[in-house]
């Protein structure tokens, strides 16, 4: 009967060190070379992700085309890291929320009148007209 090539670990962990691997991983490559495009990458949120799985959230689907030139490099890493060769990488991107830009006085106004009613009184009370 022949052995497998490569032994199987199933050491568990837990998600303190996924981010404690996370940063031993961005530390290695950054001095190592990293270049800007991977540095974007490596600072995104690494965390766990059911029982052998890790997860790297980003930002947009260019990281993700970036992340493809270094992914195998990164899962070799934590396996041997965390000796757990059932390990495999899971990516989110979630876009983040765009704010909308306020211009005029008026936007400016009706946003902060949003968020705190009672200044819709103090203009009613005081006279005053944003539009002019």
């Amino acid at each position: 009967m022949k052995k497998p090539v490569l032994e199987e670990k199933t050491t568990p962990f837990d998600d303190q060190l996924v981010k404690i691997t996370w940063e031993a991983f961005k530390s290695h490559r950054i001095s190592n070379g990293a270049t800007d495009t991977e540095k974007l990458v490596l600072d995104r949120v690494m965390e766990k992700s059911g029982e052998h799985n890790i997860k790297i959230l980003m930002e947009s689907p260019l990281e993700a085309s970036i992340l493809d030139k270094f992914e195998a490099d990164v899962i070799q890493f934590f396996r041997k890291k965390l000796s757990n060769t059932l390990i495999q990488m899971e990516r989110e991107v979630r876009e983040p929320e765009h704010k909308r830009q306020l211009y005029t006085s008026k936007e400016k106004y009706e946003y902060m009148s949003e968020q705190n009613p009672a200044l819709r009184e103090l203009k009613e009370r005081l006279g005053l007209d944003f539009e002019y």
